[in-house]
């Protein structure tokens, strides 16, 4: 992909230090004031160097690199089930949701792009039959290497999102392992995703749905209750999250158990089509 903006950067940086050696050392001070608007390009390019970063990847998308499409492949039931076309849309959409998001790590000296990409992956999962795939207000994401406490959460938990601010905050360890063994523990990610994904597009979008309760639950998961919310750190308030995530996770087991409820979901989610590549 073209690095817009160190390429302008680069030829602003040529043409300044060429013009310059013309007006000083050529002896055509006269000009001078042709530095003005190179130095004025060359400010205003690092003012907005985010933009034009999200501009360039924006128009040159790439696939997420070969070590994450294999993660995926070996641990997604989701992913791995998409046609070619599809899959190739999904490590686009991936890699550009990763790159939009502003990425904050607690004591961490960087964040591996693995570990961004398992944070956004139920964003693409969910909307990949619809056009809008970013939530642009959700630009933050916050990640502790452990359980964090809160301002709003004293006690210490696994993930929180406030919806006020657009900030999601997840525990590496938490979310890691889960996406890495889905059958022993609950994905916070899933679960942070789904609540956005309910307040983003919850007008229609489950009208007539039936909600599942724990019971029904905990007979598709192989945990139940007193895991998950050990797990999360904190108290499962709304069901409709453990439901969207044992849909994503379990989807198997969720059409055998309430048939109903995974038909609906599935005409909720589905991609668009088998074998059309979704616009990015």
């Amino acid at each position: 992909m073209i690095r817009y903006h160190r390429l302008l950067t680069t030829i602003l940086i040529i043409l300044l230090l060429g013009v310059g050696y013309w007006v000083y050392y050529a002896g055509h001070r006269s000009y001078s004031y042709l530095l003005i608007p190179i130095v004025m390009a060359l400010v205003i390019v690092q003012i907005f160097e985010p933009q034009i970063k999200w501009l360039a990847a924006k128009s040159h998308p790439i696939r997420v690199d070969k070590v994450i499409r294999r993660m995926l492949s070996d641990t997604f039931l989701f992913y791995q089930n998409l046609p070619e076309p599809l899959r190739e849309s999904f490590d686009k959409r991936l890699w550009l949701i990763i790159r939009h998001k502003d990425w904050t790590g607690m004591k961490l000296s960087s964040i591996p792009e693995d570990i961004k990409a398992v944070a956004m992956v139920p964003a693409i999962a969910m909307t990949m039959n619809k056009e809008d795939f970013l939530f642009e207000k959700y630009e933050r994401v916050i990640l502790y290497k452990h359980p964090f406490p809160s301002p709003r959460f004293h006690a210490w938990h696994a993930s929180e999102t406030n919806h006020e601010e657009g900030v999601i905050i997840f525990s590496i360890e938490q979310l890691f392992n889960a996406f890495l063994h889905p059958d022993k523990y609950y994905n916070v990610a899933f679960h942070e995703w789904s609540a956005i994904y309910i307040r983003t597009f919850d007008d229609d979008t489950f009208s007539g749905m039936k909600w599942l309760n724990w019971e029904e639950l905990e007979q598709i998961a192989p945990y139940g209750k007193e895991h998950i919310e050990a797990w999360l750190g904190l108290p499962v308030e709304d069901l409709r999250q453990v439901t969207l995530h044992h849909y994503f996770i379990f989807p198997r087991q969720m059409q055998k158990v309430t048939p109903d409820v995974f038909d609906f979901l599935e005409r909720v989610f589905k991609p668009v089509n088998k074998t059309g590549v979704l616009s990015i």
